[in-house]
């Protein structure tokens, strides 16, 4: 008899601290979060660059394709700036605008039409911001980069 009340308490023993546990003054007190609103940073950065950097309303546009280019992407290493659109920018990007476009890709500096050579030879350190245009002058793509101004020329990487 003595066994089975033993065996019996055992048994009972959790559930009477569990029980316990869930007293009221034992639950912390939870405080409640304020509302917060989250916004997207890119968007935000890119209009920034956009109302710092492009002059003409024929650039104004805010394409798929545009880079923040001020931040550093891998110190110590010096990109050229077509290397890097390149590996950033998906590939064949520009494949069904060239077909049917007679120039081929344009290039753009600070809103001034240049040739690939010069472009190709420019460090991705010289730019704040690039603009891929995939249509700019219908059906050609075109590529517009603007060099550092203002603020941005202290911040180099």
């Amino acid at each position: 008899m003595i066994r089975v009340i033993f065996t019996v308490v055992l048994f009972l023993l959790p559930f009477a601290v569990m029980a316990q546990e869930r007293t009221s003054d034992t639950i912390p007190k939870t405080k409640k979060l304020k509302e917060v609103t989250v916004r997207a940073r890119w968007k935000d950065r890119h209009l920034a660059l956009n109302k710092q950097y492009v002059i003409k309303d024929e650039f104004k546009p805010i394409e798929h394709y545009t880079f923040d280019l001020r931040d550093p992407i891998n110190p110590g290493r010096e990109y050229f700036v077509l290397d890097f659109l390149n590996k950033e920018l998906p590939r064949g990007w520009a494949t069904n605008s060239i077909l049917s476009c007679s120039s081929g890709i344009q290039y753009y500096i600070d809103e001034v039409e240049v040739s690939y050579g010069i472009v190709a030879s420019r460090p991705l350190s010289d730019f704040s911001y690039a603009k891929i245009f995939q249509d700019l002058h219908p059906p050609c793509p075109a590529v517009v980069l603007y060099t550092r101004k203002g603020k941005d020329l202290l911040k180099r990487r």
